[in-house]
Parts: C-alpha cells; sequence; structure tokens
C-alpha cells in the first residue's frame, strides 16, 4: 500500500553484534515500523514492549502534550529528567536512559544504569519519529473531523435561523443555539439602542436581571465590545481588571466565571452583541471566539431578514387594511363630493353664510348651525326638521371622554389666518364617517364665504396701508400721489396730522410662555391692528399699519390732551383684550401737510425710543421731550453713555488701577491737535513715553489713533465724558 511506504523508510541495518534474542527484538521493532496503524495509544504501547525487549529493561514513551510530559505507554519511569522546555535537542547526545529525534514529540525513558547497544538507538529514534509522525496524523485527522463537525453543526445553525422568520424567534435561536455550540451555561443577544445595547433575547440565566440588562460603552463585557467594536474574553470574570465593576454583584449571584463576547455586524455597522457565560472554570480559546464570530456574522443576517419579513408583512396587512378603508372612502367621497360641488357653486354665485347653510341642510336633510367668533349663533337651517335643537350659543360637541352631545359635529372656521367661528351638524342617518368628510367640507365652504366677504375690506386696508407707508417713507412725489388716493378713499388729509408710534414690547416673551407659534404671535398682531383701527370712530385716526411689532398711525387734527386721550384709549382697549401685552408710544408733533409726514414719522420713532428708554408704557410726545430729543436722535442711535463707557471705561479705569495718566494724555494729544510732539512737551514728558502711552491706549480700546474715524470716536467720546463730569460736579455743587 502507498501509504507505507514512509514506514519502510525508517528500516535500518542489521547490527552485527547483537545477541540472537535481541535480533529478534529488533526485527520486532522493524516489523512494528512497518505498519501504519490508527490506534496510537496501541501503537505506542506495542513499541514500548518491544524496546522494553530490545533493552532490556522497561521503556516509557513519553510524548510533549499541552506544554508538559506526558506518559504514552510503559511504567513512566524517567519521564522527570525530560527538558522541561520540550526541546527534544537536548537530548540528540548519548544521554543514559533517554533518547529522542530532535525535531520530534515523542521520547523513550528507562532506567539510566542499563546501557544501550549503540546499533540499536538508531533503530529507537526511528521509532520514536515512527510514533511522532502518527500523533501527528492523528491530531490532524481529529482536527479535520472536528472541523467537519463544526462546520455541519454551524450548517445547522445557520439553516434554522435563516428558515425563522419572526424577530424575537430568531433571537431565542440565536442564543439557544450559540449556548450548545460554544458549551455555555448563558447566552444573549443584546441589540444595540442608541447609546446602549439592551438584552432582547436570553437562555439559561436565573436571574430575570440578566434578562434585563442594559449596558453602555466600557460596562461589563459586551460594554468592552460595543466600545472598541473587537470580541472580547475573560477567563475569570470577578478577578479580570478591564471589567468594570458596574455588574459584578449579578456575576456573583450567577455564578459567572468565564465569558466570551463578539459584535453583531451588519453591513458594516455595528447592531448588537452575543455573548456566553460559563459557570465553571474554562478558558475560550481562539477556535472558540472564531466559531462564534462567524455564528455572529449569520445571525446578522437573520436578524436583519426577519426585520425585512417583519416590515414586509407589516406592509402587506397595512396594504390590505388600506384598501378596505379606501374602499370604504371611495363610497363616502361619492357622496360627499356632491355637496362639495355644490357648495362651491353656492360660494362662487356669491352666497353668504346663510346660503351654505341652506346648501348643506337641503342635501343632506340635517341641522347645521355657524357660530361667530363670540360664541353667538348667525346662521342655521334645521332641513327637514320642524324644530331645531342647536341652542343660540355653541354647544359641546360629543368627546372621547363622554362629555357633550355625540350627535353634533363641529368644525372650526378661519378665515385669514383667524379663528372666525365654528360650523356645527347635527348627524341625522348618516355614518360617522360621511359626517367627517362632510363636516370638514362644510368648514372649508364657510370660510370661503367669510374670506369673500372680507376680500373688499382687506383690499382697501391693503391700499390704506400701502397709503400710508407711501405718505410715510415714500419721496415727495409718492406723497402727493398718496394723498390723491387718501381722498379717493374717502381719506380727509388737510387738517393738522400727528403721525403716532406704538411698539409691541413683549411678543415673543408672551409666545415662549404661552407655547404659540408663528401663526399664534402674527394672530395677535392683526388683532392688535384691527383694535386700533376699530376705535379710531371719529376721534381723527385716520390711517394705521403695522409692520412686525411696530404700529404706525396717522391722526387729524388733535392737540396735545386730544392726543394722548386718543393713545390712552387704544392701549386701553388693547389691554382688556390682551391684558398680558406691554406697549410703548411716541407721537410727534403737528405738521401741517403730508409732505411733512416723514419728519413726523422720525418725532415718532424719538418720541418712542424715549418712551422705552425713559417712560416705560407712558405715552411720550416730542414737543414734550425738550433736550432730550436732540440726545436721542431719530431713535436709532445708540445709548450715548454706554458709547462713551466703551471708549473712555478701560482708560478711566486703567489710571484708578495703575495711577496713570492715560485720559489726561489722550486730552492733551486732541487738544495738540493730534500731534504727539507738542502733547508730549505740554505733559513734560518724553516723545517715547507718549508713543508708549499712545499704544497702550490702543491696546485697551481697539482704536487705532492714526485713522480718522477712530480719532472721532475717542474724542467725541471724550468730550461727552467731560460734558457728564461738568454736569455731575455742577450738580453735586447745587447740592
Amino acid at each position: 500500500m502507498a501509504p507505507a511506504s514512509p514506514a519502510r523508510a525508517l528500516r535500518t541495518p542489521e547490527v552485527s553484534n547483537r545477541s540472537p534474542a535481541h535480533g529478534g527484538a529488533a526485527e520486532a521493532v522493524r516489523d512494528l515500523l512497518e505498519t501504519l496503524p490508527t490506534d496510537v495509544a496501541a501503537a505506542a504501547d506495542a513499541f514500548a514492549a518491544r524496546a522494553s525487549l530490545l533493552i532490556g529493561t522497561p521503556v516509557t514513551v513519553a510524548a510533549w502534550s499541552q506544554a508538559r510530559w506526558i506518559t504514552l505507554a510503559g511504567p513512566g519511569t524517567g519521564v522527570a529528567a525530560l527538558p522541561a522546555s520540550g526541546d527534544c535537542r537536548l537530548l540528540d547526545g548519548d544521554l543514559p536512559g533517554l533518547l529522542a529525534v530532535p525535531d520530534g514529540h515523542v521520547a523513550l525513558c528507562w532506567d539510566p544504569m542499563v546501557r544501550l547497544e549503540p546499533g540499536w538507538r538508531r533503530l529507537l529514534r526511528q521509532g520514536c519519529a515512527w510514533l511522532s509522525l502518527l500523533r501527528q496524523r492523528a491530531s490532524a485527522d481529529a482536527e479535520i473531523a472536528a472541523a467537519a463537525a463544526e462546520t455541519q453543526a454551524i450548517g445547522e445553525v445557520v439553516q434554522q435561523l435563516l428558515s425563522v422568520r419572526d424577530v424575537d424567534q430568531v433571537l431565542h435561536t440565536i442564543a439557544e443555539r450559540t449556548l450548545r455550540l460554544l458549551d455555555s451555561d448563558i447566552c444573549g443577544v443584546m441589540l444595540r439602542e442608541g447609546d446602549v445595547v439592551r438584552m432582547r433575547s436570553c437562555v439559561g440565566n436565573r436571574f430575570a436581571q440578566t434578562a434585563r440588562l442594559e449596558m453602555r460603552r466600557g460596562q461589563g463585557v459586551a460594554g468592552l465590545v460595543f466600545l472598541t467594536g473587537e470580541p472580547a474574553k475573560v477567563d475569570s470574570y470577578l478577578e479580570d481588571e478591564r471589567i468594570s465593576q458596574d455588574f459584578m454583584s449579578l456575576a456573583v449571584k450567577e455564578e459567572t466565571r468565564s465569558a466570551l463576547a463578539v459584535p453583531l455586524r451588519l453591513r458594516g455597522e455595528f447592531v448588537g452583541v452575543l455573548e456566553v457565560w460559563r459557570r465553571r472554570t474554562s478558558v475560550f480559546t481562539d477556535n472558540d471566539t472564531r466559531r462564534m464570530v462567524t455564528l455572529a456574522d449569520f445571525a446578522a443576517i437573520a436578524i436583519d431578514n426577519a426585520r425585512l419579513h417583519d416590515r414586509q408583512a407589516a406592509a402587506t396587512a397595512e396594504a390590505e387594511r388600506a384598501r378596505d378603508a379606501l374602499q370604504q372612502q371611495v363610497a363616502v367621497l361619492g357622496r360627499s363630493s356632491q355637496l362639495q360641488q355644490r357648495l362651491l357653486s353656492t360660494v362662487i354665485e356669491g352666497g353668504g353664510l346663510p346660503a351654505v347653510a341652506r346648501t348643506v341642510a337641503t342635501d343632506l336633510n340635517c341641522e347645521i348651525g355657524v357660530y361667530g367668533p363670540d360664541g353667538e349663533l348667525v346662521a342655521t337651517h334645521s332641513g327637514g326638521r320642524m324644530v331645531g335643537i342647536l341652542p343660540p350659543s355653541m354647544p359641546q360637541p360629543g368627546r372621547r371622554d363622554g362629555d357633550g352631545d355625540p350627535r353634533l359635529w363641529a368644525r372650526p372656521v378661519y378665515a385669514d389666518g383667524d379663528r372666525a367661528g365654528h360650523v356645527v351638524l347635527v348627524q341625522g342617518d348618516h355614518s360617522p364617517d360621511l359626517m367627517e368628510a362632510v363636516a370638514g367640507q362644510v368648514s372649508m365652504a364657510c370660510s370661503l364665504a367669510l374670506l369673500r366677504e372680507r376680500a373688499a375690506s382687506r383690499a382697501r386696508a391693503e391700499a390704506i396701508e400701502q397709503v400710508l407707508w407711501d405718505l410715510l417713507q415714500g419721496p415727495v412725489e409718492h406723497r402727493l400721489a398718496a394723498r390723491t388716493r387718501a381722498h379717493q378713499l374717502g381719506i380727509v388729509l388737510t387738517k393738522s396730522l400727528r403721525v403716532v408710534h406704538g411698539r409691541l414690547e413683549n411678543v415673543e416673551e408672551l409666545a415662549a410662555t404661552n407655547g404659540w407659534d408663528t401663526s399664534q404671535t402674527d394672530r395677535l398682531r392683526r388683532e392688535v391692528l384691527r383694535t386700533v383701527r376699530s376705535l379710531h370712530d371719529g376721534r381723527g385716526l385716520a390711517l394705521a399699519g403695522m409692520r412686525g411689532d411696530m404700529l404706525v398711525a396717522v391722526a387729524v387734527d388733535l392737540d396735545r390732551p386730544q392726543a394722548k386721550d386718543l393713545v390712552t384709549a387704544i392701549a386701553a382697549a388693547i389691554d382688556r383684550t390682551h391684558p398680558g401685552l406691554r406697549m410703548t408710544w411716541g407721537v410727534s408733533r403737528q405738521h401741517a401737510d403730508v409732505v411733512e409726514l416723514p419728519s413726523a414719522f422720525n418725532e415718532a420713532r424719538t418720541a418712542l425710543s424715549a418712551a422705552r428708554r425713559l417712560g416705560g408704557q407712558n405715552v411720550f410726545l416730542y414737543e414734550e421731550l425738550g433736550i432730550v430729543r436732540l440726545l436721542l436722535g431719530s431713535g436709532n442711535d445708540p445709548d450715548l453713555q454706554t458709547f462713551i463707557e466703551e471708549v473712555t471705561g478701560p482708560l478711566i479705569e486703567y489710571d484708578r488701577e495703575n495711577a496713570g495718566s492715560l485720559v489726561r494724555t489722550l486730552r492733551a494729544f486732541f487738544d495738540a491737535d493730534c500731534s504727539q510732539r507738542v502733547a508730549a512737551e505740554r505733559l513734560f514728558i518724553h516723545h517715547k513715553t507718549m508713543r508708549y502711552r499712545l499704544e497702550r491706549i490702543r491696546q485697551l480700546t481697539g482704536l487705532d489713533l492714526s485713522r480718522h474715524e477712530d480719532r472721532m470716536r475717542a474724542d467725541f467720546a471724550l468730550r461727552l465724558l467731560q460734558v457728564n463730569e461738568s454736569a455731575a460736579a455742577e450738580n453735586q455743587n447745587g447740592s
């Protein structure tokens, strides 16, 4: 046979000086080396027996295994004398009682007092090599068999995983099969949820807390995998310093000894952790890690497949439900679309709210009521009823909590973004789905009718507002044209004119407190403008408009007391409807012509600025401001005191803390027409000292005194500081 050829190669020549007994033993050894047995233990026994006959004393056959020498056959004598490192090259000499092949892992031991004939040493070394090859072949066969068994086992697990469709069942199957394949006591599948991995399936645990584990990065073995993205294992859970202390008490209760965890990845993305624990003292090998990584890869695919299957099943069920609902809605929409066409025709033909109510009541044979923003009934029709059931004030429709009348269907009516009221339907013989669809259509029809009614007034309001802004901000020719358009709109602007300027101070604060969105804050502004326009009623307010939080109006023929009374009345009306709203007001002087209205607008802004800085919600008239109006200007200038402090504050602070003279130096610099030399002479200092001080001023204020603009800022701030100091000194002397 072909496999016997390596054994034949081990045959050695006859030794001439052997005795007949030894010759028979040598022949027996040679015959043994000609064979290829599959049982390594039996081969070792046979080799030990024949070597003992050959040497004439009991022989021990030893093998290097798992970092130590073990006895394969014989009494075990002499094993302790073998090299502790397992290096058989140390036995390559003629040592008494020891023999081995340098590159092999099998050695012979016997009584060192018994000398071995030199001719037999080569034959016994060949026997050691023969037995070493047998062990290597047996090990390789075992590995191949184990790999085949492992492949088969993993194949069966994968087949089971991929055949399961339910996500929870997939997770349970992963945990159960991994537990068996890794010969472990506990197994858990943890999936990532944001910044934690949460246990989704656990088998073999004794405590419910284990099945509810949550771990963040770095917590426990799974947290270590979450942190690094690599497999992690511990041989002694309670002693391993890499493991955090978060779950030690649970590990003690579960009697955990060793653990192995690997990441679950799907298309390169970390999705979870697969982990096993053993309650016995053991070491997870590299093969265990490899098997578990392979299983984790297939497990991630199975989880993804199950999720896809769940989503597909959910989508299919949802599609079926949608189909059924759609079929039901088709019938409802067919009925409601007819009503919608009639309602649109009614609105297009100019019908108002009564016409809309009549169309709905006759088409559906149900009672309808339209209620205004104050809750009062403004239009109604009882349909086929002799007596209606809707009250004069807005009723409470049915709700889920059981309150209200379940027969009533109410929807809000909006116009121009404002809630203009409600429409209420009384359900008769129709289905709730139909009433739901019809109620929205009727609400929209009422909104369209109100919008139509408001279209003319809105167009007039927009025209009036455009006239207002042309008068306040347009060039002269636009102002003259605007005066003509105002006359065409019935607005007389021939008498003395004042500009009233108001500002809503806390709209954003109210929005934050009440949770308003942008539409609600815009509604507040519209309601304020509506209040202003509805209040003038002959008091002299001709035009009013609003941009953002700024309200502007033109008043006609008002003296000072009348102007104050008018603005006070407006503020009181706004406060009644919006008590939490704060406003400030400024009023210009009287002007004789519309051409002067831009100047009046600037005066009103100055008065408003004074009101905001000095008087809160009081009304400020421009002519009553006195010298303050010279300081405030148009109302857009920065606060002068802040300006002074920004420039001179750092210098004053520096002088106070360092006994310096920077302010005096700056004054001298400007008094010397910005000549450093002249200023230094007047201050009796060296010109380098002067240059140093100016550089220090630049560092503290950020002003470059070589630039004209910065010099102007510094000079103006310094002069204002002098004015303030003089005024403060006069006040102190006067007191």
